[in-house]
């Protein structure tokens, strides 16, 4: 029998369990319907790296990583390391996906770059308060706070579809957006969260040059 990637919604998602689920590499058409369908943004980004959460030929979750610009990647270990830095641009999960589903899905991706990629030392990613996220599932698979950052606005192309202050690691200027015919619109701060790889000998040392400071959690009601 043939499925499709998306039959997540036709299947009986309730009776998966997370042990059966895996993680494994997908396409940058995975990404963006996933996105389409279920991320604030409905669209996937930027993306150079991407796995998805699989129950067998079932897909129900997508993660994509990028580069961050090199101002961002210097601020995490130091100039010297700027090319050991990645960003966690989207995490997408169906709506039916079993509880715990994204940590797997973080986990299993982190463990991927960890094998595949030994010059990364260091994932970045962000909650956007002004969608209402304080990034509880980036706390429950222990990554690092270190506080809010990001772009006091965003864009909308012409579409009405919300785009980064970023394409291909460049800031777009407001003459750039205009040409394109991008609107600004204002938004809040994002928590910033860090993944920091490695050996546990390698974690404590690539700690001790973080240049941010490790906070605690945000929780809901904290101003």
């Amino acid at each position: 029998m043939t499925h499709s990637l998306f039959d997540v919604e036709d299947s009986d998602a309730a009776s998966v369990k997370v042990r059966d689920m895996t993680v494994a590499p997908v396409s940058t058409r995975d990404v963006q319907e996933f996105a389409r369908r279920y991320h604030y943004t409905e669209t996937g980004g930027n993306m150079s790296w991407r796995w998805g959460l699989w129950h067998g030929v079932i897909l129900h979750g997508v993660v994509a990583y990028n580069l961050p610009t090199r101002e961002t990647c210097e601020s995490v270990f130091g100039p010297e390391h700027f090319d050991k830095v990645w960003h966690m641009g989207r995490l997408v999960l169906s709506d039916d996906s079993p509880r715990n589903s994204e940590s797997r899905l973080i986990a299993g991706s982190l463990r991927a770059i960890q094998s595949e990629h030994l010059n990364t030392w260091g994932v970045l990613t962000y909650a956007a308060t002004d969608a209402g996220h304080l990034g509880y599932v980036y706390q429950a698979t222990n990554a690092l706070y270190t506080g809010t950052s990001g772009e006091p606005y965003f864009f909308k192309d012409k579409s009405g579809v919300r785009r980064s202050t970023y394409l291909t690691g460049h800031r777009v200027t407001l003459a750039r957006a205009s040409e394109m015919e991008w609107s600004r619109h204002p938004c809040g701060p994002k928590h910033r969260y860090l993944y920091i790889l490695g050996s546990k000998t390698q974690r404590r040392q690539r700690r001790a040059l973080l240049r941010y400071p490790v906070l605690p959690y945000p929780k809901a009601g904290d101003h």
